[in-house]
Order: structure tokens, then C-alpha cells, then sequence
């Protein structure tokens, strides 16, 4: 049996679900928001971890509060994990994954500050800057302050959660680079515009469209950051800037909608079927 932890009704992971299916694998949505399947989760021969660092803004919180427990009743147990917990950890702290990217030469914003709303102080930042929450994701509660009257102004109105300050890289050719990864490799690559408050986010109404013939220098730095952070199904969030390329965002969970297989020209969740088909298929010969 394959297990795939979801907190969020989400329409990948069902797809991701009929695609093991679909190649005949036993496939079962186990929410990590109900508190009674800790018996289901371990009698997995193979788990995907699918909990994204945004769930506290869904009322998801329990998920995020649980998932140590979990990662270390799986490591425990032996039961292989696509998407490790040390995948997981750089997920809910988006400091700590920058920091591990630039220990390995790879090109991140400068990090002005990482504390509560209400302990930062808007006179200790560089301008313009992004201000987002350290463990979150789709652009909630993100902001693009000009000046401190803006960075307070925004720091005031939101939750006392632990945000991150860091350095508004310019998108200097009119778009972000998504890359998303598939087995530690870039399996599809896309332009997302920018929106008209600074930011790229499909959230803010962002488009996408392809990305043709990326760089060499692009796809190794990808490899060399998916290796590092542990992502095996996940996507990056990249500037590029001459011939920097600057990695804005990482994520440990990846998220489409179904009308993505026919705009990218890529089914991403057949991709990610294939791949845990095939760690399913190496665990269960391991084990014999």
C-alpha cells in the first residue's frame, strides 16, 4: 500500500492518488488532520508526504503540530518517505532553506530580519523589501514594502506569526522561474508573469507560459538545491537576473490545478506517479 498524507482537499492529490492507480498500485489519502490513523500510516509500505507549510492558513495548524511526531514514528518504523522529514523541516522554514542554499553557493535574497509581526522593526530594513511568513506559502499574508510607513503599515494588520524579511530581488526580464521537480531533476520549467503589485503569484493573478531551452547553469543549480533541501516532488521559485539566478522560493509540496495539464502541456501528477511507482517497486525488492 502506498499512503499519501494530505491536510488539504486538494485536486492534485486525488489525481495522484487515480494515477498509482491507474498503474495498479494500491493508493490510499490519509488526512493528517484526523487524529485516529497511525495504524494506517504504518502499515504503509510507502508514504508521500503531501503537507504544505501553508495548512495553519486553512485551519490546518493540527497537521503542521503533528508532522514531527509522524516523520519520526515513519523513520522508526523503517517505511520509506518520498519527501523526507528533513524535506518537510525545509518547507515550514523558509530562513533556514535559504541559509542551507547559500551555505552551497547557490545565489539567495539577503535575509534582513526573521521574527514575530510585532517584535520587527521596520527601520532595520533595506528598501524595497518582501515581507512573508517563515512557515506559509501561496502568497498569503506576503507583501512588497517601498518604505517603512508601508513594511509597518502591512506588519500591523496581520497575524503574530513568525515572518521573514528579506531583500526584493527585481524581476529584471518581466518574470519568475518555476521549476518543478521531479525526482531531485527540473521536469518542467515555465515563465509566471508579474502582477501589479511587484509580485508573482498565480494568486495575484499571475500567468504562465512556456519556458524554452533553459540554461544549462539553471537546471544543475536546480539538481544541486533539489539534493540539498531533500525535494524529490517539490518546485522552486527562481530570478534571473544576467547570469545570477537567484532562489526566491523552495517547496516541498507542489500543487496543480486541473486545468494545468493542458495549459503547461505536462501532466505533472503522472509524473510524480511514476516516480513513486518506482521507489514503491525498489522498497518492495529491498525488502525481500
Amino acid at each position: 500500500m502506498i499512503g499519501i498524507l494530505f491536510e488539504s482537499d486538494e485536486w492534485s492529490d486525488y489525481k495522484l492518488a487515480a494515477e498509482l492507480e491507474n498503474r495498479g498500485f494500491a493508493a490510499a489519502l490519509i488526512n493528517t488532520e484526523e487524529p485516529d490513523n497511525e495504524t494506517q500510516i504504518l502499515s504503509c509500505d510507502l508514504l508521500v508526504s503531501r503537507v504544505f507549510a501553508s495548512a495553519t492558513f486553512r485551519d490546518h495548524s493540527f497537521s503542521l503540530e503533528r508532522m514531527p511526531h509522524l516523520l519520526n514514528l515513519i523513520k522508526q518504523q523503517g517505511i520509506p518517505l518520498i519527501n523526507p522529514a528533513q524535506a518537510h523541516f525545509y518547507e515550514t522554514d523558509k530562513t533556514t532553506a535559504t541559509k542551507k542554499l547559500e551555505q552551497v553557493g547557490l545565489s539567495v535574497p539577503c535575509v534582513y530580519a526573521c521574527d514575530s509581526a510585532r517584535l520587527l522593526e521596520e527601520n532595520d530594513f533595506s528598501y524595497p523589501c518582501i515581507i512573508k511568513p517563515n512557515c506559509g506559502g501561496r502568497s498569503t499574508y506576503t507583501a512588497l514594502a517601498q518604505n517603512p510607513s508601508q513594511a509597518r503599515s502591512f506588519l500591523d494588520g496581520v497575524p503574530n506569526l513568525v515572518f521573514v524579511v528579506e531583500e526584493y530581488i527585481r524581476p529584471e526580464k518581466g518574470f519568475l522561474t518555476r521549476v518543478e521537480i521531479v525526482g531531485y531533476e527540473c521536469a518542467l520549467i515555465l515563465k509566471r508573469s508579474v502582477a501589479e503589485n511587484g509580485l508573482s503569484s498565480y494568486h495575484f493573478g499571475s500567468t504562465y507560459t512556456p519556458y524554452h531551452e533553459p540554461s544549462d547553469a539553471l537546471l544543475k543549480d536546480c539538481t544541486l538545491a533539489a539534493r540539498e533541501l531533500s525535494i524529490e516532488l517539490g518546485s522552486f521559485d527562481i530570478i534571473e537576473s544576467g547570469t545570477q539566478r537567484s532562489f526566491i522560493d523552495a517547496n516541498a509540496v507542489s500543487n496543480v490545478s486541473e486545468d494545468c495539464t493542458e495549459l503547461f502541456n505536462f501532466d505533472l501528477m503522472s509524473a510524480y506517479a511514476d516516480y513513486v511507482a518506482d521507489k514503491y517497486q525498489q522498497a518492495k525488492t529491498c525488502s525481500h
